[in-house]
């Protein structure tokens, strides 16, 4: 598949699994969410070349940061730029691990999503607490961070079989860099 095509499926996807990551249900005990949105741009900030990943991370960035923004006493607490922020170094990150690797594996999939949800919640707690003047760490907080990181951890290969079995990925420039490294030597 070109790789303007994968683009703009990956586009379509966005808000069709921010739909899905809100309907399903919270996760005991302390009713954390899954949060599928951080495993779709895992897999798209490997799976494209730079400059459009870098346009995905803008999109997805700024479609992260309304979905968080929050206003308390007229003061914006959680705004856009530091989620664009936060997925454009993600994804330079991410391209450079698909460039050592080779293409898009998935196992570095998975651990990738669960790094990023773990980095986005840990992120997202920390500016809250500089903001508010506290930090109230307990192990509610504690679950409220792990808990999805690893359910991302667990789901993302699943995500990745879904995205590989709906998509050819052959680039543009002709290199397969989807494909796993062969072993031949």
């Amino acid at each position: 598949m070109k790789t303007g095509l994968l683009f703009i499926l990956l586009l379509l996807l966005i808000p069709l699994v921010v739909v899905v990551q809100d309907l399903l249900p919270p996760l005991l005990p302390a009713q954390e969410r899954i949060l599928l949105l951080p495993m779709l741009f895992c897999f798209g900030a490997m799976a494209l070349p730079l400059l459009p990943a870098l346009l995905y991370a803008l999109i997805v960035g700024i479609i992260q940061g309304l979905i968080l923004l929050q206003v308390q006493s007229g003061q914006v607490e959680l705004g856009l730029v530091g989620p664009i922020v936060f997925y454009f170094g993600w994804a330079i990150f991410l391209q450079m691990a698909s460039d050592a690797t080779r293409g898009i594996r998935w196992e570095i999939h998975a651990v990738a999503s669960g790094m990023v949800t773990l980095s986005l919640l840990t992120g997202e707690f920390l500016i809250l607490c500089a903001k508010r003047g506290s930090f109230p760490l307990d192990s509610i907080v504690l679950l409220r961070i792990t808990i999805p990181a690893a359910a991302a951890l667990l789901i993302a290969p699943l995500l990745y079989l879904l995205l590989r079995s709906l998509v050819s990925f052959q680039t543009e420039t002709g290199l397969a860099k989807l494909k796993s490294p062969s072993l031949d030597v």
